[in-house]
């Protein structure tokens, strides 16, 4: 760290998490943040010619050639262990850093769950081409149930980090190296039959995916495993405490009074209305809170916004599903609060334009708030994504409805970059 100084002052959050605020405060931070290579000069992905892939790969050449980069002399893996609070508690989480070979998902040993959009992938693509790096690992978790792995990282933890940060938001990011020929072959031999299921970075795969394809049309006088047959991925165990799953809430905003009102009867012909606990917590979070709690004997969801709830209804509202409906004849995506409000309630009134109605808000009380000032209509607040089902349905190869799941803590990016540039 010697050229560039403290090392909190380089790392970001991942790049779809990086508003225009944020962005230009981390290059204020430090003009080796990471943000500098990641997001480029704008969040624009309308433009996948411009210059600022050209001038991303010359910083990125010359960060290198001033050592503020320095590639690993030896093959290695890291190990990063990420401290944080959640909910007034304390919390830890730890995952292996390395690169991954790339797979398409017919093969099943990568597993998806959610789809993707076009732009934001090829952003990503014109990044690579121009780089040639993958800037930012991929949130990838993986299923250990007799802890083989656990062993092999409290030894490589024995040893000193190489980098122990503040992330700013009151917890720690702590990276070990692991080099040992032993250990990089058992790990290595571990994720041979183990399936890893993306977590976080499913555009970040699937540009991966595509550039290798571009890639394998070029001749190559190298032999071996070509890096750009590869993807740098932080995995993390199943059975970790600290993988946490949060919810995405959902809001709605400019539907016509006609729309509002087949809205409101199709939602309440699937669900019913509990009156919100008069007595306990009436913001945001005390009815998050009853959903969580409701949502652990089934469905649950919050209501919040007179216009979706309409006359009868006085306040927020708990929703239940109603006793006379079979979830289970919609199949097992029915488990999931988030696809029958979309498949069963949503779609059946909007068809194509329900997405153009549809926004989605990761804070509770943002999302609130956007209703209480008329930016939107009504908000729904659900309960987080349980891991045992999330396991199930993408283990069965069905992909949930689009923003269902909140990974948290996001991963840094800035601590390990991966060139894609002849073998490994």
């Amino acid at each position: 760290m010697d050229v560039v100084g403290d090392a909190a002052s380089v790392l970001s959050p991942p790049y779809d998490m990086i508003s225009t605020g944020l962005q230009q405060s981390l290059r204020n931070l430090s003009p080796y943040n990471v943000v500098h290579l990641e997001a480029g000069e704008s969040l624009d992905w309308s433009a996948p010619a411009s210059d600022q892939y050209t001038e991303t790969a010359s910083l990125f050449e010359d960060w290198i050639s001033k050592g503020v980069l320095k590639r690993d002399a030896e093959p290695s893996f890291y190990l990063l262990r990420q401290q944080f609070q959640h909910g007034g508690a304390d919390w830890s989480r730890l995952g292996i850093i390395g690169c991954v070979g790339l797979e398409e998902y017919e093969a099943r040993k990568v597993l998806p769950h959610e789809y993707t959009e076009a732009p934001a992938i090829q952003d990503r693509v014109s990044l690579m081409e121009a780089c040639g790096a993958n800037f930012s690992p991929i949130m990838s978790a993986y299923r250990d149930a007799e802890d083989r792995l656990a062993p092999i990282f409290l030894r490589a933890m024995t040893e000193s980090p190489v980098i122990d940060v503040p992330d700013g938001l009151g917890g720690r990011s702590t990276l070990w190296r692991m080099a040992d020929p032993q250990a990089l072959s058992s790990v290595t031999q571990f994720f041979q039959d183990t399936p890893v299921f993306l977590a976080d970075g499913h555009h970040r795969y699937e540009a991966a995916l595509q550039y290798r394809r571009i890639k394998n049309q070029e001749p190559s006088a190298e032999s071996g495993a070509q890096a750009h047959g590869f993807v740098l991925m932080t995995l993390i165990g199943f059975n970790d405490p600290g993988l946490l799953v949060l919810p995405y809430h959902r809001v709605l905003g400019g539907l016509s009074e006609s729309q509002l009102i087949q809205v409101r009867s199709a939602l309440f012909d699937v669900f019913q209305a509990k009156p919100f606990d008069s007595v306990g917590d009436q913001s945001a979070a005390g009815l998050v809170e009853q959903v969580e709690e409701s949502g652990k004997q089934g469905h649950a969801l919050g209501i919040v916004g007179p216009e979706l709830l309409g006359p009868v209804c006085y306040g927020p509202q708990l929703l239940t599903l109603r006793d006379d409906i079979d979830w289970r004849r919609w199949g097992s995506l029915a488990v999931s609060e988030a696809w029958i409000l979309e498949e069963q309630v949503l779609k059946p009134v909007l068809g194509e334009a329900t997405l153009d109605h549809l926004g989605f808000i990761h804070d509770h009380q943002e999302a609130a708030d956007q209703v209480a000032t008329g930016a939107q209509q009504g908000a729904i607040l659900l309960k987080p994504f349980p891991m045992t089902e999330f396991q199930e349905i993408v283990g069965q190869g069905q992909r949930l409805p689009r923003k269902s799941t909140f990974f948290y803590p996001k991963l840094p990016t800035g601590m390990v970059i991966n060139q894609l540039r002849g073998v490994l």
